[in-house]
């Protein structure tokens, strides 16, 4: 009996020998904690996962690619090729019913500035085609615009301005316009890479203005946004 009970004690050392080997290897392929890893490293070890675009009007688990989602006109896309600069998108309004991109033209160069100040217009259909966009020389030539002043002036050098023509204090936009607005914004997040979440208006990031107007819906646009004919060209 004496034996057995050797045998057992025995066994029960080699037991535990083994076990705080399998403890210390263990421990020894933990990281030691006062080594900071690179952060490029533990980036790149990250596994791909899809682009999520969370919309109101479209499911979160949707994954849907910014870059290659819509196309736009032959003019949306500057001939020196698309600046990096470009992180968001700014609605106005022209808060007058009539007048021309030209006629806009004329009133910012006598308020000082080189130029008509928004990247793009589109008409409402008194003195402008209903919702036909008029691509500004600021876009042809990737440059700042003059639309959203606020300290340290971000909007205006990285953010893209689009303008609806007419008073949307009064009265909302035209169908066209809408459809237009949508249109003209898919592509840019598509060519720019950021999505609706930065789409913005004037008045929201200021809150100094009633710019884009109390008729201009934000959510109009996004449910426009979301419609099937710009997730794709047949």
């Amino acid at each position: 009996m004496v034996r057995n009970i050797l045998i057992v004690c025995a066994g029960l050392v080699v037991l535990a020998a083994a076990g705080c080997a399998e403890n210390q290897s263990v421990l020894s392929a933990l990281p030691d904690p006062s080594v900071r890893p690179d952060p490029a490293q533990r980036a790149a070890a990250l596994p791909a996962r899809p682009l999520l675009i969370q919309h109101p009007y479209r499911p979160l688990w949707q994954p849907m690619s910014v870059r290659t989602v819509a196309f736009g006109e032959p003019d949306w896309m500057p001939t020196i090729g698309l600046s990096a600069r470009w992180t968001c998108i700014v609605v106005h309004h022209s808060a007058s019913d009539k007048g021309t991109p030209e006629s806009m033209d004329q009133s910012h160069r006598q308020r000082g500035w080189d130029e008509l100040g928004y990247h793009f217009v589109i008409g409402n259909g008194l003195g402008y085609p209903d919702g036909k966009v008029y691509v500004g020389a600021r876009w042809d030539k990737q440059k700042h615009g003059a639309h959203c002043k606020v300290p340290g002036n971000y909007y205006n050098e990285h953010g893209i301005g689009i303008c609806l023509m007419g008073n949307l204090e009064d009265h909302p936009p035209t169908d066209a316009q809408m459809q237009a607005l949508a249109h003209l914004v898919m592509y840019l997040e598509s060519q720019c890479g950021f999505s609706y979440d930065r789409v913005l208006t004037h008045g929201g990031i200021t809150g100094k203005t009633l710019c884009p107007g109390r008729y201009f819906s934000t959510n109009d646009l996004y449910r426009r946004i979301s419609a099937p004919m710009y997730a794709s060209r047949k």
